[in-house]
């Protein structure tokens, strides 16, 4: 049995989980929900709480510097 099969061109990949682990994700689902679909929101979440940590990382060690983007956009 193959761990990859053929989907409109689209590799399908299998990703082995133990069952609490797969009891965690299918609570996460939303109805109608696909798997792919769902992994995909958690990626999404993930990246956006990176940069927001980085940010909040910046500022808290005062590194930030405010600019006026009209100066920077602004030809010379």
């Amino acid at each position: 049995m193959s761990s990859a099969t053929s989907d409109t061109g689209s590799q399908i990949k299998r990703i082995p989980v133990k069952e609490p682990t797969w009891k965690d994700l299918h609570d996460l689902k939303e109805a109608g929900e696909s798997y792919d679909e769902l992994l995909t929101r958690m990626i999404r979440r993930e990246r956006d709480y990176r940069d927001w940590k980085m940010v909040v990382e910046i500022e808290e060690a005062g590194e930030f510097v405010a600019f006026d983007p009209d100066e920077i956009l602004r030809d010379d």
